[in-house]
């Protein structure tokens, strides 16, 4: 081994120009790569070129084809927190070096503006900014960007970040404690690929071809190609110059403000639609640059987007055809994939029923989990404050089902139940844990001659016991089935997680 260092090194200082190796900016100085897993390596050469990559001990060779597209993969290799150097070749001339390489763990972080979220926005931003001076931490950052078709590379000025306190603020608040916590749990370094966009429905985020496998995302993707075809550039001036006129009405007075909170955003030339609405455009742009990329897993916070009347029924079938398209598209048929549920929120939308098809979900999506926060709302507040408990809500359920570690980390949840007239009397899932409650009981409403009432409960045994205020026969119980929830939460387990809200009609 230390005789193809010495010919690396004698290569490197024979050869007087770079050859011609594109990469994409996920293959940059200060990268992490998956451990325990083969790791793929890919780029463009000359056309049939012979490229050889030699990293951690290691030198595996391939073909370009005829348009310059190679890839191989690494042996599995297990963490390493030394900085480490990868060095490829083209036809045996120098191609790239990069430089200060860890190997550990790799999770995309994806969704809408909770997951945008900043973390010096997050209510303990001074704390983590102060003590978030962690070398073996990674943060891949790409500025929102959206494509036509898939893009090779990732965003112009997207780059690896070393966390380095201050340097963290501007990155994911959930994606910074989720790996803060792997990272010290695991010991091994963790790496953050940040793919997220606010108000970003899930069809932002779905290859386009994908559509086609959910009735609802081909009718969307049908609508929005009847306004693709023939946008251009005269279009697209004339609906900027509009849009300026509005602003400028808007503030005379001339014009009532528009109802939608959007209605400052200019018009882009790149869709007829704003990239929080247009499919498939912000994956090509965000996603396809790294899709391939070895990763363990995704945690993914979005849904308040997808709860309109007409598709919150459709949320979980939705979400499960995203999980498969990532998969395929990361090459990895198991990748965990692991998300938040809407909390509590005082909006018009069904974000009770949205919450009930995110929890559908996990039984649907094979090596899928749930964080339940419904306990960290804020009335007023789409976006609350407290992204700590999220990031470590999400981090224990992958310590626990991703890693096997001895962590509680599933919050209770509906299980069975059995009518006898007034009276319901209600088994959850407890996991092995004891429940507990929080003050008076309250979040519970019976059903009584077809229409629902707020009930008395009690636990009793490990039981939930529901009574009827009217002495009448119950044909329904519901937990927390509001949107604005988290004052009414009072079930939880004795590691103070929350029991997932539920609804059961006899």
């Amino acid at each position: 081994m230390k005789l193809l260092k010495l010919c690396s090194i004698a290569v490197i200082v024979a050869s007087p120009l770079f050859a011609e190796i594109k990469m994409p900016k996920i293959f940059s100085d200060d990268m992490l790569l998956q451990r325990e897993m083969p790791v793929k390596i890919w780029g463009k050469a000359d056309a049939n070129a012979k490229v050889d990559v030699e990293f951690a001990s290691q030198k595996k060779s391939t073909k370009a084809d005829a348009n310059g597209n190679w890839s191989l993969r690494l042996d599995k290799m297990s963490a390493n927190k030394n900085h480490q150097q990868m060095i490829i070749f083209e036809n045996g001339k120098l191609g790239k070096i990069i430089k200060n390489i860890l190997v550990g763990e790799v999770w995309v972080a994806g969704g809408q503006s909770n997951m945008e979220w900043r973390l010096f926005q997050s209510s303990d931003a001074t704390k983590a900014m102060a003590r978030a001076k962690y070398p073996l931490m990674r943060y891949f950052h790409q500025p929102i960007k959206m494509g036509k078709t898939p893009q090779f590379d990732s965003p112009e000025k997207s780059h690896w970040i070393v966390a380095d306190g201050k340097n963290m603020a501007m990155t994911s608040a959930v994606g910074f404690y989720f790996a803060e916590k792997l990272m010290k749990d695991l010991d091994v370094p963790v790496a953050i690929l940040y793919a997220s966009r606010g108000a970003t429905k899930m069809s932002c985020w779905l290859p386009r071809e994908y559509h086609a496998k959910h009735k609802h995302y081909k009718e969307y993707l049908a609508n929005f190609e009847k306004d693709e075809n023939g946008y251009n550039k005269e279009i697209y001036k004339k609906r900027f110059a509009d849009h300026a006129q509005l602003l400028k009405d808007v503030q005379a007075k001339k014009r009532p403000r528009p109802s939608d909170w959007f209605y400052k955003i200019p018009p882009n030339p790149t869709s007829p639609w704003h990239d929080f609405r247009t499919p498939s455009y912000l994956y090509n742009g965000m996603v396809a640059p790294i899709a391939g990329y070895t990763i363990r897993g995704t945690i993914w916070y979005q849904g308040e987007a997808d709860t309109m009347e007409d598709e919150v029924n459709f949320f979980a079938e939705k979400l499960s055809v995203l999980v498969d398209s990532w998969r395929d598209k990361f090459e990895n048929k198991d990748m965990a994939f692991l998300w938040v549920q809407l909390t509590g929120y005082s909006t018009k939308r069904d974000w009770a029923t949205g919450r009930w098809q995110q929890l559908k979900a996990r039984d649907m999506i094979k090596n899928s989990g749930i964080a339940n926060i419904i306990d960290c709302g804020e009335e007023k507040e789409i976006h609350p404050r407290n992204k700590t408990t999220v990031g470590l809500r999400l981090a224990d359920l992958a310590l626990k089902d991703v890693y096997g570690k001895d962590v509680n980390a599933h919050a209770p949840e509906f299980k069975s139940i059995k009518y006898e007239g007034d009276t319901a009397t209600i088994t959850l899932e407890t996991y092995g844990r004891r429940l507990e409650t929080k003050g008076y009981a309250r979040g519970f409403e019976v059903k009584v001659n077809g229409v629902w009432i707020n009930a008395n409960a009690s636990l009793e045994k490990g039981k939930l016991i529901v009574k009827s205020p009217e002495c009448s026969d119950i044909t329904g119980v519901r937990y927390l089935w509001k949107n604005w929830a988290t004052p009414d939460v009072w079930l939880y387990n004795e590691d103070g997680l929350p029991a997932f809200s539920f609804i059961n009609l006899k």
